[in-house]
């Protein structure tokens, strides 16, 4: 069965123009924005970065991804890219001041090394910005439900709940900073514009569909 992130790249990237899909990415990127402003201050390293549609939100990012149709798309965008797997960077130690996952650790091969290659090469100070759908959460629910019936995309995931992925990051000498959250009654009802809240970690009953989590090395 062919890669449907290589055959897949242009279709995937049209739907963010769709009208649900730049509500949706409205509520995104603003979540995401928060933390870039807060904690990244200089360079920036987005692992899985796609067709670079997340990697537009900041100066001075670079981008790596396994599957080259999207690299193409992220280029023309004038992101700097390398064909590259999460579990291996093409990068020296410490070279980056912050590192981004947006819904890419689902469908890396191995995720403790994914986060292990990541804490390498991000400097002692520095943050890893993680956006996610958990398992937990209404998304996460269809997205599961999604992969048991084959989705071309989803198949190929492992979605983690709220709780496992903080433990895999204790695993991984990392921690949680802030967590923040948007679109949180989505997909049982359309996606409006609002704004990101954070999330208490320690007391919080329902997750939104969007999480978004400063990291930091313990």
């Amino acid at each position: 069965m062919s890669d449907p992130f290589e055959s897949c790249a242009a279709e995937y990237d049209r739907w963010y123009d769709s009208e649900k899909g730049k509500t949706i990415y409205e509520n995104e990127a603003r979540c995401i924005k928060k933390l870039i402003e807060s904690c990244c201050k200089d360079k920036i390293l987005e692992v899985g970065v796609g067709t670079g549609r997340f990697a537009v939100l900041s100066k001075n990012v670079f981008g790596v991804d396994r599957a080259f149709s999207p690299l193409e798309i992220a280029k023309q965008r004038g992101i700097p890219v390398v064909q590259a797997k999460a579990e291996s960077l093409p990068f020296r130690d410490k070279t980056f001041s912050c590192v981004m996952f947006i819904v890419t650790l689902p469908f890396v091969e191995n995720i403790y090394l994914t986060l292990k290659e990541a804490k390498r090469v991000l400097e002692d100070e520095g943050r890893i910005i993680v956006g996610e759908v958990f398992l937990d959460s209404k998304l996460g629910s269809v997205y599961e439900e999604k992969k048991t019936k084959g989705h071309p995309f989803y198949r190929l995931a492992k979605f983690y709940s709220f709780t496992e992925f903080q433990k895999i990051l204790y695993q991984c000498g990392l921690k949680s900073e802030k967590v923040f959250g948007t679109l949180k009654e989505y997909p049982f009802q359309n996606p409006e514009c609002e704004e990101a809240e954070e999330i208490d970690m320690k007391n919080f009953s329902d997750l939104p569909a969007f999480v978004c989590m400063e990291i930091k090395k313990w």
